[in-house]
């Protein structure tokens, strides 16, 4: 298991940033929130120290599954990171979109059991709100001592509100969370006006079919 990488930022990107550490460059997902200081610190070309997270991604089909690094700046946020992804219907990538409060915030959420906090995240409705707070409460307060204000991730103009709903829908048909990000990207990535559940359903019902055929 990767813990950390220490090595020159060679680009930066949106959501993701390459390392180059002895001549192997390593690409690393990363909160947006970061995207702009790692910037600034690959102009002063000094190593940087990025702790990381391990996970598979991909799909059932065993061919598509390929390894990934997602890295931040502080143990402890990776850390939250990491138990917030516990949560069923919480993949890695709909939680880096989460992360628009500070991690302090989020947590101290849980504790309290304010679902109203909660919903103002990317993508939590009601249901999924009191579904992180049954699973996460109790594992959160040391994380709602954090000193930093920063909230990780800048929130996404083309998300969803009622992403959650499309979570439960798909989880329950035997969809896996990496799977419901790609094609929830994708439709958004096509038709930027869906506005209900029922139509975003439609369309990846849609695109499931056309790719089967």
């Amino acid at each position: 298991m990767i813990q950390k990488i220490c090595g020159v930022i060679d680009s930066v990107g949106e959501e993701t940033v390459t390392l180059e550490l002895h001549g192997i460059f390593y690409e690393i997902l990363i909160p947006s929130g970061l995207s702009e200081p790692l910037r600034n610190q690959a102009k002063e070309n000094h190593p940087v120290t990025l702790y990381t997270y391990y996970y598979i991604e991909g799909g059932a089909n065993a061919a598509s599954l390929y390894p990934r690094l997602v890295g931040f700046t502080i143990p402890s946020d990776r850390e939250f990171f990491r138990l917030f992804t516990t949560v069923p219907g919480i993949g890695v990538r709909k939680a880096l979109r989460c992360l628009t409060l500070p991690v302090k915030d989020i947590a101290r959420s849980i504790e309290n059991k304010d679902t109203a906090l909660l919903k103002k995240l990317p993508g939590i409705g009601p249901r999924m709100a009191e579904k992180i707070i049954a699973e996460l409460s109790g594992k959160a307060t040391r994380f709602a001592l954090s000193r930093s204000d920063r909230p990780l991730s800048i929130p996404d103009k083309k998300q969803i509100d009622f992403e959650d709903e499309i979570f439960d829908v798909l989880s329950q048909l035997g969809y896996k969370p990496a799977e419901v990000d790609a094609m929830m990207k994708k439709v958004i990535e096509v038709h930027p006006d869906v506005k209900t559940t029922e139509e975003m359903m439609e369309i990846i019902f849609s695109m499931e079919n056309e790719a089967a055929s």
